[in-house]
């Protein structure tokens, strides 16, 4: 009679494979409810720094299931490869945002402009947590921002202010940005958009068969000395504050876009800042850089230095 060798049965395993799905499930609920809005994004990270720490005991109990496998033959080598395998989707990505937390400078406020950065209209709604958070007005901060962030700078056009606005704001529309508040926009976007085809105002002097009606002609009026009369000059300022969220994540950020002329150019200036912690992970250098290079792309030809 054959000896048949009873296999024993990994428990590391059999728990790697457990915790790894309750891992997994605590940092997708945790990101799903922010990303609804349900949950605060301090609590957010707290629930994924926690789901990270069971991740890294996961992995270990699946090294110790791939051990036993390998000297004694117990089973649970699929569990200990599930447990790997979701611990390491959570470990991967923290890690990332780790390793940008260390090698990007501690910040949370970007701006192009770092001597005379836009001010907020509305100033930013933050609330206090347990995510330490700095004065971003610090000029240590700034000097941290040009050391790290040297090519994040403005653009200049060779354009009216009006035309600029106009595509920044075709811009900041694609990206889904929602407008907070404004200055000098009003006055700079009235009457540049030609009224949509077929809203054209009927003649109030006419009538249903097409015949004058004698009773509604209109009376003559002096004609206006244009040449004469002084126009009213177009501001050569504006600022418009969006709100914005990251695609994946839905992290809230504030975006300021400031809009000077000079000349016969146009100069424009961005300042974006994260809401919660004291590190923004290099989220707003990006959203600038990426801003910008739209806007050059839409105003191809007239973007100079």
């Amino acid at each position: 009679m054959p000896f048949r060798p009873v296999r024993p049965h990994s428990i590391a395993a059999a728990w790697s494979r457990k915790l790894g799905r309750f891992a997994v499930l605590l940092a997708l609920m945790a990101l799903v409810l922010h990303r609804v809005g349900t949950l605060e994004m301090p609590n957010a990270v707290a629930a994924i720094l926690l789901s990270a720490v069971i991740a890294v005991f996961v992995l270990g109990l699946s090294m110790i299931g791939f051990f036993m496998l390998w000297h004694i033959g117990a089973k649970g080598g699929h569990a200990s490869f599930s447990g790997m395998v979701m611990a390491l989707i959570i470990l991967i990505p923290v890690g990332l945002a780790a390793s940008r937390f260390v090698l990007l400078p501690r910040i949370h406020d970007v701006t192009t402009d770092i001597s005379d950065p836009p001010q907020w209209l509305e100033p930013p709604a933050v609330s206090s947590s347990w995510m330490p958070r700095s004065d971003a007005e610090d000029p240590a901060k700034r000097r941290l921002q040009a050391g790290a962030y040297a090519q994040v700078t403005g653009r200049r056009y060779e354009g009216a202010i009006d035309r600029v606005l106009l595509a920044v704001q075709a811009v900041a529309q694609e990206k889904k940005w929602t407008p907070v508040a404004n200055v000098g926009v009003e006055a700079l976007v009235d009457g540049l958009e030609p009224n949509p085809a077929g809203n054209e105002q009927p003649d109030e002097a006419g009538t249903s068969n097409g015949e004058a009606d004698p009773a509604r002609a209109p009376l003559p009026a002096p004609r206006p000395d244009i040449e004469n009369e002084p126009l009213a000059p177009l501001p050569t300022f504006a600022v418009i504050q969006y709100r914005a969220r990251t695609l994946v994540l839905g992290i809230p950020q504030d975006v300021l876009v400031r809009l000077s002329e000079e000349e016969e150019t146009t100069f424009v200036d961005m300042r974006a800042a994260t809401r919660d912690g004291d590190h923004d992970l290099g989220l707003n250098a990006e959203l600038i850089r990426a801003f910008l290079q739209d806007l050059d792309v839409r105003l191809l030809g007239i973007a100079g230095g």
